[in-house]
């Protein structure tokens, strides 16, 4: 097996092209990239909704902080999956690379810690509070200690230390910093088409993202269902993700209607 750094590196390099999640972990993850490969945002994709620019091939992107369920497609991202799935040997998901296979030992920490460990970035002081927000991944230390402090022997950066320190300081910013963006996402599942696009554009701009202007987007079917089940129709997933022990959060390759 490859080391996690060399994996995470195979994975991330050779894209100009980015659909991130709409979300504080996907912006980050794409602000690295951008900084190290010079990639520009031309998607998001919230494992219900798939926003897109103009004229783009999805099979030349790299999806980041999405675990996508497709060979011909590749991703990055950090959420549990069953180890034998149809992600692509291109993809990159820490949890698969160790073959984890217990929810409560999944890895802890959001997208952009991978990608800055593997990129070796020196992490300023806002971004290292914008990381921490992520995901929650600050407070996590309060239930899951443990598991971060044994993920954080793997993928040992300054990032990872801040988070693992846990001091006062570090929790009143990200006490300060949830003041000023008090939702993960850049956007809402509640808005219509027009005004999810809008919105998203705005925050790329607004976060200083290099982006392709997003003009078009597709909803896809959604459900919440068990192991058996995601087995079953795997084919038929173009993404998931274990949400709870034995529960999975799944999106069909099935479009539905989206005003």
């Amino acid at each position: 097996m490859n080391s996690i750094k060399d994996a995470i590196l195979q994975t991330i390099q050779g894209y100009d092209k980015l659909i991130i999640s709409p979300d504080m972990d996907g912006f980050l993850s794409a602000q690295l990239l951008s900084s190290a490969y010079g990639s520009k945002v031309v998607g998001t994709y919230d494992k219900n909704i798939l926003v897109l620019s103009k004229d783009v091939n999805i099979e030349e992107c790299l999806f980041v902080d999405c675990d996508i369920n497709r060979n011909n497609l590749h991703s990055i991202g950090n959420h549990m999956r069953l180890l034998n799935d149809n992600m692509s040997s291109k993809s990159f998901n820490p949890n698969v690379h160790y073959g984890v296979t217990t929810y409560s030992d999944k890895f802890p920490f959001a997208t952009a810690f991978l990608i800055a460990f593997a990129l070796e970035t020196p992490i300023s002081p806002n971004t290292l509070i914008r990381m921490a927000y992520a995901d929650s991944t600050l407070k996590n230390m309060e239930s899951y200690s443990d598991n971060m402090r044994n993920w954080s022997e793997r993928i040992p950066c300054d990032a990872v230390h801040y988070i693992i320190e846990h001091s006062d300081d570090a929790k009143q910013a990200d006490l300060d910093f949830r003041e000023i963006y008090p939702n993960q996402s850049f956007s809402s599942k509640r808005y219509g088409k027009a005004r999810y696009i809008e919105t998203l554009n705005n925050s790329l701009m607004a976060e200083g993202i290099p982006y392709d202007t997003l003009i078009e987007g597709k909803k896809y079917m959604t459900d919440k269902v068990g192991k058996n089940t995601v087995i079953r129709y795997n084919r038929d997933i173009l993404s998931y993700a274990e949400v709870y022990g034995g529960e999975y959060s799944i999106t069909y390759d099935q479009e539905i209607e989206w005003k």
